[in-house]
C-alpha cells in the first residue's frame, strides 16, 4: 500500500500549499445570494448558489458554509470543476465559531453533494468535503456521490445520515480518452455514516482509504440485500476491476436491522478486486440480536460475473456477536487471515472462519494462510475454522475455544483438499459461558471461576513474540471479555443491513432507470448520458412488489439453510486423527447467492505470562495480554 500513502501525503501537502492563495466563497443562512460571497460580511445564502459557484471557481478556491447554519437543498445539483486538481484542490467545508455545530445541509431526498460531469466519462477531481453534517428527511439517493471518473477526493469529519446510500462510489458512462471509468484515490476518514436505508458505503475505487469512521445502523430497508459496507466494482464488466483498497480502524455495528435483529452481513465485498486490506476494524452486534444471515466479513462472489479476489488481507479485526459466519472468503487467492478476534456470546456463529464460505467461481481459493486468530464459539455445532475447496491451506497458531460438547462441533474441520490438513500447531479449548463487560470497570484482577471441564489441546501453538493487538479481553472458563471499544446500548435508529449472496448495487439500479429513458448506464460502462441521480431516483420502485420479492427470497434462503444444516448433521465423516474432538463433516454454512437481476428487481500465540500481567487468564494460561 505504499502507493496509497504517497498519493495521500501528496494530496495533504497540496491542501496546505494552496490555502494561502485560495479565494473563499462564504455561505450563511443570514446571507443573500445577491452578495458577492467573497467575505464573511457578504455571504451567499443558499446551497444552490454555493453549488453553482463551485463549478466556476479557480483551482484552490473554497466554498465555506457557516457553523451553526442550516441549508435546505431544494434543487438537484451535480458539480464538476476541471480546474481543480490534486495539487490545488477545491473544498466544500465550514467556517466560523468552532463551538457551534457544523453546518447542516438538509435534503428532502436529493443527493446532497453530487460529483459528476455530464456526458461521456472523463476524469475530474481534486475535491475536499470536510466538517459538514449532511442529513436527509427521505431515504433516497446519496449523501455524497461520485460518478463518471472522479479522482482525488477527500471526505473528512463529515456526518451523513438518512439517505438511501451514505457514500456512493458509482460507475461511469462510456469513456473519453484518458478516462479509466473508475474513481481513483478516494479518502474517507474520521466520519460518521449512520441510518441510511440501503448501504452506508456502496461501490468501488482504486488506491482508496476508508479509515477511522463509524458505520452504524445502515441497511435497514430489508434483510440480506443491504449492508453497512458493500464494496463492489461499480462497472459490471469482466474487464473492469478495482484495486488497492484499504478499509481500516472503522467501527461497524448494527447492520441490516430488521425487526430489531441484524439480518444481513455488515461488510461485504463482491466483484473483481485486487489488493484489498480489511484491518483493525470492530464489527459489533448486540448479544442475541443477530440472525443467521448476519455475517461479519464476507469477501465472495455475488454478482453476475466471474469474480475473484487476489491479494486479500484480513487482520486484527474484532468480530463480535454476528450470526452464521464471522469471517470468510471464496474465489480468493493470496490470502492472509490473521490476528483477528471472533467472539460469540450467544449461539449464532456456526463457522467463525470459513474458506471457501460460498460456492466459488472459476478461481478456486488458493495460497490461504489462517494464523494467530482467537475464537470463542458458543454454537452447539460450532466450528472454529472450516476449510474446504480444491487447494490445501495453512492454519497455525490459532487459539479456539468451544462451549459445545457435541461431537459434531470442532475447533478446526477440513473438507475436500483440506480433509487431512495439519492442525497440530493450533490450540483447542473449552468454556462454559461468555460475557463481555466494560473494561473500565475492571479491578486490577479479573475473577475467574475454576473450570471443571478438561482442557482440550491439539498441540502447543508456536510462540509469537509480536505484541498482541489490543482487543477485547477474553478469559475462558466462565469466559469474561473486557471490551475496550464498548458499544453504546442505545441505537441511533431501527436500522439494518444484510448479505448472504449479493448486495444491492444502486449503481445498477440507477443505470437501469436511465436506460429505460433512452440511455444506458454504468453497469455496462457503455452509456454516454447516464447519471447517478437518475439511477438513484428510480432506486425506489414500487415498495409493495419489492417487499413481496424480498420476502420470497428470504424464505427460500432460510429453507435452503435449514436443509443444509439437517443434511450436515445426518452425514458425519470419520474424525481427523490429530484432534481430540470428533471431526464429523459439517459442510460450511451456505445459502443461494442472490443475483444482481434479483437485486434490481427487489430494489436496488499464546505467551507465558504471570496472571497479574494478563488481561484474560484462565486455567493456568494467558488467553490475552
Amino acid at each position: 500500500m505504499k502507493l496509497i500513502s504517497i498519493l495521500f501525503s501528496g494530496l495533504l501537502l497540496a491542501i496546505s500549499a494552496s490555502a494561502a492563495s485560495a479565494q473563499n466563497y462564504y455561505v450563511c443562512d443570514n446571507g443573500d445570494d445577491n452578495n458577492n460571497g467573497r467575505s464573511e460580511t457578504s455571504p451567499f445564502r443558499s446551497y444552490e448558489k454555493a453549488m453553482d459557484t463551485f463549478d466556476k471557481m479557480s483551482a484552490g478556491d473554497n466554498i465555506l458554509f457557516c457553523r451553526g447554519g442550516k441549508f435546505e437543498i431544494t434543487e438537484r445539483k451535480w458539480i464538476a470543476n476541471s480546474r481543480c486538481n490534486a495539487e490545488k484542490p477545491c473544498a466544500i467545508q465550514s467556517y466560523g465559531d468552532e463551538s457551534l455545530d457544523k453546518p447542516m445541509l438538509i435534503s428532502n431526498g436529493e443527493t446532497a453533494i453530487n460529483f459528476q460531469n455530464s456526458g461521456s466519462s472523463k476524469p475530474d477531481g481534486g475535491y475536499i468535503v470536510r466538517d459538514l453534517m449532511i442529513i436527509s428527511n427521505a431515504s433516497r439517493h446519496s449523501g455524497i456521490a461520485m460518478y463518471n471518473d472522479v479522482d482525488d477526493l477527500l471526505i473528512e469529519n463529515v456526518h451523513i445520515e438518512g439517505f438511501s446510500v451514505g457514500i456512493h462510489a458509482a460507475g461511469a458512462n462510456s469513456p473519453e480518452q484518458g478516462s479509466n471509468q473508475a474513481n481513483d484515490r478516494i479518502i474517507v476518514r474520521n466520519s460518521t455514516i449512520i441510518n441510511n436505508a440501503h448501504q452506508g458505503w456502496l461501490g468501488g475505487c482504486n488506491d482508496c482509504l476508508i479509515h477511522n469512521n463509524t458505520f452504524e445502523n445502515n441497511g435497514f430497508k430489508g434483510p440480506i440485500l443491504y449492508h453497512n459496507i458493500y464494496i463492489s466494482s461499480p462497472t459490471k464488466s469482466q474487464d473492469f476491476k478495482n484495486s488497492n483498497i484499504k478499509f481500516s480502524n472503522n467501527i461497524i455495528k448494527h447492520s441490516t436491522r430488521v425487526d430489531g435483529i441484524c439480518q444481513g452481513a455488515s461488510l461485504v465485498v463482491h466483484g473483481i478486486i485486487r489488493n484489498l486490506e480489511i484491518v483493525d476494524n470492530s464489527i459489533i452486534e448486540d448479544k442475541g440480536k443477530a440472525g443467521s444471515a448476519c455475517w461479519g466479513i464476507a469477501v465472495d462472489p455475488g454478482n453476475n460475473l466471474n469474480e475473484s479476489f487476489i491479494g486479500l488481507t484480513i487482520k486484527r479485526n474484532t468480530v463480535r456477536n454476528v450470526g452464521g459466519l464471522g469471517i470468510g472468503c471464496a474465489s480468493c487467492k493470496d490470502v492472509l487471515i490473521a490476528d483477528n478476534i471472533i467472539i460469540d456470546e450467544s449461539d449464532i456463529i456456526r463457522n467463525a472462519i470459513a474458506v471457501p464460505n460460498k460456492p466459488e467461481d472459476s478461481l478456486k481459493s488458493e495460497n490461504v494462510t489462517i494464523r494467530n486468530n482467537k475464537i470463542i464459539n458458543n454454537h452447539q455445532l460450532g466450528v472454529g475454522i472450516m476449510l474446504g475447496g480444491q487447494n490445501r491451506f495453512s492454519a497455525t497458531g490459532n487459539d479456539i475455544s468451544l462451549s459445545s460438547t457435541d461431537s459434531r462441533a470442532a475447533c478446526i474441520r477440513g473438507l475436500d483438499a483440506n480433509l487431512k490438513i495439519d492442525v497440530s500447531k493450533n490450540t483447542c479449548n473449552s468454556h462454559t459461558s461468555v460475557s463481555i463487560i466494560d473494561e473500565s470497570l475492571l479491578t486490577d484482577e479479573i475473577p475467574v471461576e475454576e473450570n471443571t471441564q478438561p482442557e482440550v489441546i491439539l498441540a502447543e501453538p508456536e510462540l509469537d513474540t509480536t505484541p498482541l493487538y489490543s482487543r477485547p479481553v477474553v478469559s475462558v472458563s466462565d469466559v469474561v471479555v473486557a471490551d475496550e471499544t464498548t458499544t453504546d446500548s442505545e441505537t441511533t435508529s431501527n436500522i439494518i443491513s444484510t448479505d448472504r449472496g449479493t448486495a444491492t448495487d444502486t449503481t445498477t439500479e440507477e443505470i437501469s432507470s436511465s436506460s429505460s429513458s433512452g440511455t444506458s448506464g454504468s453497469s455496462s460502462g457503455t452509456s454516454s448520458t447516464g447519471t447517478v441521480d437518475s439511477m438513484l431516483e428510480d432506486e425506489m420502485i414500487d415498495s409493495t412488489s419489492r417487499s413481496a420479492m424480498l420476502s420470497a427470497s428470504v424464505q427460500e434462503s432460510a429453507s435452503m439453510i435449514d436443509q443444509s444444516i439437517i443434511s450436515d448433521i445426518s452425514d458425519p465423516i470419520a474424525s481427523e486423527p490429530v484432534t481430540t474432538r470428533s471431526s464429523e463433516s459439517i459442510s460450511s454454512y451456505q445459502a443461494r447467492s442472490v443475483t444482481v437481476n434479483e437485486v434490481t428487481n427487489v430494489i436496488e500465540n499464546d505467551i507465558p505470562v504471570e496472571e497479574s500481567q494478563c488481561r484474560v487468564f484462565a486455567r493456568g494460561r494467558c488467553m490475552m495480554r
